[in-house]
């Protein structure tokens, strides 16, 4: 994450999978908390808007084409986690991941054992940097190890949480759709027709239109 400081673009976006144990969610926990202590939220992240109908929404920034290049790091199992998400997005037709070189990509797709601060209460994390025109121009994708350990996500479910992070990655923001990838706990939902269609209508608009459009 340092290294990524130096860059001359915009953090716009710090996009996360809550994790979600027992049946009662992260955010369900922090807003209990939040009711007692009358604090703010403890985890200094920016939670992306989401959606009151079934429609998955996005925000006014993009990628200028469906398409983008990326590099994985971390162990041969987390790399088949980020190839299995990777293949059912590009499978939609709308979008696509290809692989870049270490010299030239655009998103980097990796992992973290932190499991304290902002990552506290966190399954994966995605950092969207913009540039001045709004377009999207770096990604970065962390899965945290631990927390998916700790919590006992199955891989089909470390599955589904890279397919949310990966979504973010897209453009798409949080859905209260019970069915959709984008739910912000999501750990037992696929890519959903509604995330499909909010893609390609993400990619039919210009960039600074959103899903209000």
């Amino acid at each position: 994450m340092g290294i990524l400081s130096k860059w001359s673009y915009t953090i716009t976006v710090l996009m996360a999978t809550l994790i979600m144990v027992k049946g009662v969610t992260a955010m369900q926990s922090i807003r209990n908390k939040l009711e007692l202590m009358a604090l703010t939220l403890i985890m200094s992240l920016s939670m992306s808007p989401v959606a009151q109908a079934a429609a998955t929404p996005f925000g006014v920034n993009r990628w200028q084409k469906p398409q983008v290049t990326y590099v994985m790091t971390g162990s041969t199992h987390y790399r088949d986690i980020y190839v299995t998400a990777i293949k059912a997005w590009n499978a939609t037709g709308q979008f696509r991941f290809v692989p870049g070189s270490a010299a030239h990509h655009q998103v980097t797709l990796g992992t973290s054992t932190a499991t304290t601060g902002r990552y506290h209460l966190l399954a994966g994390l995605t950092l969207m940097y913009e540039q001045p025109n709004h377009y999207f121009a770096k990604a970065q994708v962390l899965l945290l190890t631990r927390n998916l350990m700790t919590y006992h996500y199955t891989t089909t479910s470390q599955v589904h949480v890279a397919e949310h992070e990966l979504g973010h990655v897209i453009g798409l923001q949080h859905s209260r759709d019970s069915r959709s990838v984008m739910l912000a706990d999501n750990r037992y939902n696929h890519i959903s027709q509604a995330d499909i269609a909010a893609v390609k209508k993400r990619y039919q608009l210009p960039v600074g239109e959103d899903s209000t459009k």
